[in-house]
């Protein structure tokens, strides 16, 4: 029991049909159930002891029991990483292997890339550092050289520069890429990541969003940096009904 008013057996109803609920949705449910006219307690009670909790301002869902996102980064990715940090100290990076995204897809590609972003001021600085140190690396490259080329090499390195105000996460001592951005990216570069588009995207939205937690809010912000809010939004309104 949450107390002897309510149970979360009774709050089910409200969120299975509405996944997500304005506050006054759920004062109105509360009053309705325990014909009290204040409620502030019995919500600030839920999100205590995890219940439920904010998706945004003045909305509220049931928490989930599900994981943190950490993508895996292996020992290439760290080495570039570090490598970067050590000659570029003061640039933003975000590092990442496409492979991570298999997690979540029906079909499995073979070839991955390694995505390096980095603030725009630094893009060419870190594309001839990392040109001077390892094979196949290509910088903001082309619908032709990724068909020609980027398609056709196991672990090619990409550096493109980094979108202010990304969502990040630390692995490792390392930054790499958040679930909210890994989600808004795949969307917003399709031509990079043309093996995860069409039935694909929506088979890694519904996997992805149903395995990990995730932050709506951050995702959205995000989507809108990259133009495409309203386009996620609509997506993520259709999983999630």
């Amino acid at each position: 029991m949450l107390n002897s008013l309510i149970h979360i057996r009774d709050l089910k109803p409200i969120f299975k049909k509405n996944r997500e609920v304005e506050r006054e949705q759920l004062v109105n449910f509360i009053k309705q159930k325990t014909g009290l006219e204040s409620s502030t307690y019995l919500i600030n009670k839920l999100l205590k002891d995890e219940i439920i909790h904010r998706t945004g301002y003045g909305k509220y869902a049931l928490k989930e029991k599900k994981d943190d996102y950490m993508p895996e980064l292996n020992a290439k990715e760290k080495e570039i990483y570090q490598l970067i940090k050590l000659k570029k100290s003061l640039l933003d990076v975000c590092i990442w292997r496409t492979s991570i995204v298999n997690e979540f897809s029906l079909h499995q590609p073979g070839i991955f890339s390694i995505i390096v972003e980095v603030e725009k001021v630094g893009v060419d600085a870190v594309f001839n550092l990392l040109r001077d140190n390892f094979e196949n690396v290509y910088v903001k490259p082309s619908r032709e050289v990724l068909d020609n080329y980027v398609s056709y090499q196991q672990d090619a390195i990409v550096v493109i520069p980094l979108i202010s105000e990304s969502p990040l996460i630390n692995v490792d001592e390392v930054r790499t890429i958040s679930l909210e951005k890994l989600l808004v990216d795949l969307v917003s570069e399709n031509k990079l990541y043309e093996a995860f588009q069409g039935a694909e995207l929506t088979y890694i939205f519904q996997e992805a969003l149903s395995k990990y937690t995730f932050s709506k809010t951050k995702l959205l912000r995000y989507a809108n940096r990259r133009g495409i809010k309203e386009q996620l939004e609509k997506k993520i309104l259709s999983l999630l009904s």
